[in-house]
């Protein structure tokens, strides 16, 4: 196995797990905020920043951030770097190692 092919195998690990990790809460997310009526008041799930500052308690994101912003970025974030080294590792892309322009 060449070193890109070993780097590649390195990045889907390492992205598929915070793929992994944003699809499981946002669908538990979703079923949570269905169960409930999407009421909005009751916060659910591990608790994100909203700003470059995280010493302020007030820079967390709200649960209607973090439902409708924040983990369908993640979530569409991820999958497509994971389509991405899934389709070099597969080699429909071609990964460029010091490639001259």
């Amino acid at each position: 196995m060449s070193e890109d092919r070993i780097q590649l195998w390195f990045a889907f690990c390492f992205v598929g797990s915070f793929c992994a990790y944003s699809w499981y809460w946002y669908i538990r997310s979703l079923i949570f905020y269905l169960r409930n009526g999407f009421d909005f008041s009751k916060d659910f799930g591990p608790k994100l920043h909203r700003s470059e500052f995280p010493d302020h308690d007030q820079d967390w994101a709200t649960p209607r951030q973090k439902f409708l912003i924040d983990w369908p970025f993640w979530v569409l974030t991820t999958s497509f770097l994971l389509l991405g080294i899934v389709l070099a590792l597969t080699g429909v892309l071609k990964p460029c190692i010091d490639c001259a322009l």
